[in-house]
């Protein structure tokens, strides 16, 4: 047992003996009187001679126990941690699996849980480098893009590679997410390769976010404790402790990316919390420069917020948002990012093979209203899709073309396939057997790139006075016509539209398929007559949007009235842009990348710019052919592989490493306590009493309280104290 004070553990055990030289002194002094009127006290002493000498021991046994648990009490024990047991027996070989992710920066009221498990890592260097043993530290994160071993004690082993002998302060936690396999993996592989006859025992340093131990991780954790002489799960942080708001996202409503153009900024963020959030003052910065702030919440239990605001962007080239939060139990996460390259305008396709192109025309000027205001589209008329013109293109409508070539319908699933948003106004010139054929269905192994086929013409709906003839449903693309109120629903007039074919007509609501290759493919019904019949429907094509409006804005049969009067109604500027920025959405997304600890092969001339406020673009340390593509820290980044540059991103922590749930040590004792020692990281290798500790420090403090009742109650008992009212009477 070691002592916190040993001087007064020495001092204790020295008073201890006190008692006792005390009562042999005192026999010293005795002596024998022959007193003939004590004869029958005598006869009453060896009457009751064994409970009086009983007595006697028994109250310098509890003097001398007393004042030596008084000095146990003073010198401050600690208890002996049993990992001990680990150490100095023979040499050894100690592996520490360390989690370097993201969420190990929690903080609580101790301090960040790396701080823990830094503590916990230079407790057990300590301890190897006394027993002359070999400490060995593999990441999570670190691992995962193939870093080397850290040595922290001892010499690296055969086959590994290593920077050289490190210190706990110089590992660092990062801001990525990593699953810790291929570091359970690492340290298998190390505890296997233990010379013949070195013992290897294992630990686990970590929070054990729930996230993260999931089936892969847990077996081989199993296997991980049958191949060590010893396995500790070292908990880290407050499991109870899950309080969190993070940025989810920061992105932009659907709209054009175009200088001096006004878009709406989204901005989403969670309480990953079990109690409700209070609101909270998000600032923003727009290229370094402060922006109002919005308070965004109060938050529900688990509960996702979105706040939006009006945002302008002036000149071309790059630019970004940072949104922040108040500092809380993560701070990593606080902080999100928005990067654009904005342009000076999005082209958009307008495919019209009509000599007049009276449609494209009607498109055309509500895309690029005439006079100072400023849409951010640049439409323009084409006959046929061209690869280039279909590269740069942020959305492409077919406006009642008759049909398409084989190889400009082939040009449009790739691009509908890459995100790319497609419109299709299918009026009286379109061929409904081309439709049916080339687009409806599957060609060469590809996929309908409609789940609907399109049928023959029908007259519109008898109008009449004052009600609608159409109803929409709450969506970005008709949010103008949205609302059982609305105003300009009454206004639309319908001559003549497209049927779906006959077995299309019921459409699956709310279920709008998102991959091409889904076995059940299905689309949803934006806007219908009050008969039931589908007026413009939405589907996926791989990435992309597919929308089909069953008739025409401007033009009609063989130059009769037009089948619809959308295009004289005061809304159909607005209505066109809403379903041009809902079809380019996919396409203008600004990219963002979580922070994943992720092994890469990095070609030749690469290199990682990061965003600068008032530098701009700054280039960074060029990437080795094994660097990792993703960024250390949140920001906004562009990447050069190979020399070429690649588009703007945001780079932002993982939404898994904001979720703070862990396993708390009661769990995991009950999931692993048969094949691992489960302790807090705080507690291993202590010097100073732990709370663990202190226990036999109370059980001692109550034990001396009873010794010195009993003493007071044995003195007494043997006259050596008397009452006082003995001692008033006394003659």
């Amino acid at each position: 047992m070691s002592f916190t004070f040993p001087a007064l553990a020495v001092a204790g055990a020295l008073l201890a003996s006190l008692p006792i030289v005390i009562h042999l002194l005192n026999r010293r002094r005795r002596r024998r009187v022959a007193w003939a009127a004590m004869d029958f006290l005598l006869q009453s002493d060896r009457k009751n001679r064994t409970w009086v000498r009983l007595s006697e021991w028994l109250l310098l046994a509890a003097r001398v126990v007393a004042i030596a648990l008084a000095g146990l009490l003073a010198a401050t024990p600690t208890t002996l941690d049993l990992l001990k047991g680990y150490f100095g027996q023979q040499r050894a070989r100690h592996v520490v699996l360390l989690d370097d992710t993201c969420s190990m920066q929690r903080r609580g009221a101790g301090g960040s849980a790396w701080d823990e498990a830094l503590g916990a890592v230079e407790r057990l260097a300590d301890a190897a480098r006394q027993s002359g043993d070999e400490l060995l530290v593999v990441r999570y994160a670190d691992t995962s893009v193939g870093g080397d071993v850290a040595t922290l004690v001892g010499s690296t082993p055969a086959g590994e590679s290593s920077s050289g002998v490190a210190t706990p302060t110089s590992l660092q936690v990062t801001n990525a997410s990593a699953s810790p396999s291929d570091g359970l993996d690492r340290a298998i592989a190390l505890c296997e390769a233990a010379p013949p006859g070195v013992p290897a025992y294992a630990y686990v340093v970590s929070d054990f976010a729930e996230t993260a131990l999931r089936a892969d991780g847990a077996s081989r954790l199993d296997a991980l404790s049958d191949k060590t002489a010893g396995l500790v799960l070292a908990v880290c942080g407050d499991a109870a402790a899950t309080g969190n708001l993070a940025i989810e996202s920061v992105n932009l409503a659907p709209g054009p990316l175009a200088s001096g153009v006004e878009t709406r900024l989204v901005i989403e963020v969670v309480n990953h919390s079990i109690e409700p959030a209070p609101a909270v003052a998000l600032s923003l910065r727009r290229n370094g420069q402060p922006l109002t702030a919005l308070e965004v919440g109060p938050f529900g239990a688990g509960e996702r917020v979105a706040v939006e605001t009006p945002v302008t962007f002036m000149g071309i080239g790059p630019h970004a948002i940072e949104a922040t939060l108040p500092a809380d139990r993560l701070p990593a996460d606080d902080q999100g990012w928005l990067a654009v390259d904005i342009a000076a305008s999005q082209p958009v396709l307008l495919v019209d093979d009509q000599p007049k192109a009276i449609e494209s025309r009607v498109f055309a000027a509500a895309l690029r209203p005439i006079g100072a205001t400023r849409s951010g589209w640049a439409p323009r008329r084409v006959e046929r899709l061209a690869s280039d013109d279909l590269a740069g293109a942020a959305a492409v409508m077919l406006l009642d073309i008759e049909r398409l070539s084989d190889a400009d319908t082939q040009r449009l699933r790739d691009y509908t396939a890459d995100g790319g948003g497609l419109l299709m106004v299918l009026g009286p010139r379109t061929d409904a057997g081309w439709f049916n054929q080339r687009i409806a269905s599957a060609v060469a192994g590809e996929p309908p790139l409609t789940p609907w086929r399109l049928g023959p013409a029908t007259s519109g709906p008898v109008a009449e006075p004052g009600r609608p003839v159409i109803s929409v449903v709450d969506h970005p693309a008709v949010r103008v016509l949205a609302g059982k109120q609305n105003g300009f629903l009454p206004l639309v007039r319908l001559l003549a539209q497209r049927r779906l074919a006959t077995d299309d007509d019921v459409a699956a609501l709310r279920q709008v398929t998102t991959s091409p290759s889904a076995e059940t493919p299905s689309y949803e019904v934006l806007a219908r007559r009050l008969d039931g019949q589908p007026l413009l429907v939405e589907s996926h094509y791989g990435a992309g949007r597919v929308l089909g409006l069953m008739t025409t804005a401007a033009t009609g049969s063989g130059g009769s009235e037009p089948w619809s009067n959308l295009a004289t109604l005061p809304i159909f500027p607005v209505l066109v842009n809403d379903i041009t920025g809902w079809l380019a959405q996919e396409r203008l997304r600004p990219r963002a990348e979580p922070i994943v600890a992720v092994a890469s092969d990095t070609p030749p001339r690469s290199s990682l710019l990061r965003w600068d406020a008032a530098d701009g673009l700054m280039e960074a340390t060029p990437l080795g052919p094994s660097a990792t593509l993703t960024p250390a820290t949140p920001g906004v980044y562009r990447r050069v592989l190979g020399g070429v540059e690649e588009p703007l991103f945001a780079a932002q922590v993982s939404p898994a490493e904001s979720d703070l749930r862990s396993a708390s040590i009661a769990v995991l004792r009950q999931r692993w306590g048969d094949v691992a020692r489960v302790s807090s990281a705080d507690e291993l290798f202590r010097d100073a009493p732990t709370p663990a500790s202190r226990g036999p420090l109370y059980a001692c403090a109550a034990a001396l309280l009873g010794l010195l009742v009993g003493e007071r109650w044995l003195a007494y008992r043997n006259s050596y104290v008397q009452s006082a009212a003995r001692r008033g009477g006394a003659v």
